[in-house]
């Protein structure tokens, strides 16, 4: 525990304190990265809101993690709520919040927020933010889908200013948070061990290619729900950076049911292993896919 305690005034660590700051992002964005197996006919789906995967105040939190032996830590949670606020056609608002807890703000203070707007029964995005401070790294973006021209308001504002730019909209753009809670609803059923699935994924103004692969079908115990539960696992590759090396895999399981909720993602960092974890909800729409 000494370590962990001291880890803050390490530069040798300082890999593993930006990887607490990731995890966030690992656990929400990468969270939807299953959303990798999307078809050319993408576009075209819709979801009538009866079917969706998700209810109106639908509520999941994750705990974040971090190991490096002998020391495991719950260092912080991260919660998204659905909140549907506009009947016909149908809109949902989802906000995102993630933060350390109160003993690991002296270490590494996380206090990021994300939102999202879109609409069903065509998922489209129309609005997005995040608003990012983890360890007095700070940015924001912000987002307006414009489907009629098919483009995107742009801007990003970092510690040197404010950059406003337009995007362009093509084929399916939609921002992550929309992703995730679309992709949700696709239907698993063809997918088979090894099938592997591309992504490009638009953060500030660049766009990253993440491969995703399916390793198969899995019964994992799942620590807050004291049982298993049959699960979709999957494997993402990472980008080579400051917290990563580049040859390790995201790896990550959803309930295989009608929700397809994320349960838990875990990934190795270039100094131990950060892991997200649910730990409690509300309001899902279908019963968990229990081991009997």
């Amino acid at each position: 525990m000494i370590y962990l305690l001291n880890f803050g005034k390490s530069n040798v660590l300082e890999p593993c304190r930006r990887g607490l700051g990731i995890l966030f992002f690992v656990v929400f964005l990468l969270l939807s990265l299953f959303s990798t197996v999307v078809a050319q006919d993408f576009c075209n789906t819709t979801v009538n809101e009866s079917d969706l995967a998700f209810n109106n105040r639908e509520n999941l939190v994750y705990a974040a993690s971090y190991t490096w032996w002998p020391i495991f830590a719950d260092v912080g949670e991260m919660s998204l709520t659905v909140d549907k606020t506009k009947v016909y056609p149908a809109e949902f608002h989802i906000t995102a919040v993630a933060k350390t807890y109160k003993f690991y703000d002296k270490f590494f203070k996380v206090r990021d927020f994300y939102e999202a707007k879109f609409t069903v029964p065509k998922i489209r995005s129309i609005y997005f933010h995040r608003d990012i401070n983890e360890g007095g790294y700070f940015i924001k973006n912000t987002y307006n889908f414009d489907w009629e021209t098919n483009k995107i308001s742009a801007s990003i504002e970092k510690r040197q200013g404010i950059r406003n730019l337009e995007l362009p909209i093509k084929d399916c753009t939609l921002d992550v948070i929309t992703y995730f809670y679309y992709l949700r609803n696709l239907d698993f059923s063809d997918a088979y061990p090894d099938k592997i699935y591309t992504l490009s994924i638009v953060l500030d103004d660049d766009i990253y290619n993440i491969k995703c692969r399916y390793l198969g079908k899995e019964q994992k115990k799942i620590k807050a729900l004291k049982d298993k539960v049959n699960c979709l696992k999957f494997a993402v590759e990472v980008i080579a950076g400051s917290v990563f090396k580049g040859d390790e895999k995201i790896i990550l399981w959803i309930s295989d049911d009608k929700n397809h909720v994320p349960l838990e993602v875990e990934s190795p960092i270039i100094v131990g292993k950060v892991k997200g974890r649910l730990i409690r909800y509300e309001n899902l729409k279908y019963p968990l896919n229990i081991v009997k």
